[in-house]
């Protein structure tokens, strides 16, 4: 009866072991499983934190050439309505000069509409009105060409001229001054929550 005793004592030994064994392998099996699903969340966080970073400085490029293009088309409006004034040393270069005025817009709507696919809405927003602005300059600049070319100016249609192109290119840069804020307030967003 003694040895029965031990051998059912010891098989049962035996089997609480083993039990107790695989529990363990278990819960390392589950541990291991854990710090494996961390490292990946950890991967995918950096991942979304590079692709951020990357995207940010995508945007805020556009941003930049959106900007450069937008001073330089109003620039260009500003200098074709000057040569379309009586007396204006560039008078001769006025084909080129308008050709450049307009190109140079055309460089600007081009470029808006990366910054109009990159967004954020805000963003995209204004820059259609400064798109808008520098169309009104560059109509402007048409308009006074046309009034040139009809006939004589007097020195009141260049004071009213000069004023018209005054206000729309001060509209042009007001509107640039707002996208610059909707630009840098959406870069200066912090990172998106995971």
């Amino acid at each position: 009866m003694g040895m029965i005793g031990t051998l059912i004592g010891s098989g049962l030994t035996g089997f609480i072991a083993l039990r107790s064994e695989r529990s363990k392998q278990r819960a390392l099996e589950q541990q291991e499983e854990r710090q494996s699903r961390h490292r990946e969340r950890l991967q995918e966080l950096d991942l979304r934190l590079e692709h951020h970073r990357w995207r940010r400085e995508h945007r805020k490029a556009i941003y930049e050439e959106f900007a450069e293009k937008s001073q330089t088309a109003r620039i260009a409006a500003l200098d074709y309505h000057r040569c379309c004034l009586p007396g204006a040393p560039e008078a001769a270069q006025r084909e080129e000069i308008r050709l450049r005025g307009r190109m140079a817009y055309r460089e600007a709507l081009k470029t808006s509409y990366a910054v109009e696919l990159q967004g954020p809405d805000e963003v995209a927003e204004r820059v259609v009105d400064c798109i808008s602005s520098l169309r009104d300059l560059l109509t402007c600049a048409e308009e006074h060409e046309a009034r040139a070319v009809a006939g004589p100016l007097s020195q009141d249609d260049v004071v009213e001229m000069h004023e018209q192109i005054t206000v729309h290119f001060d509209d042009a840069q007001h509107r640039l001054t707002l996208f610059t804020r909707a630009g840098r307030d959406a870069l200066d967003r912090p990172t998106p929550p995971v």
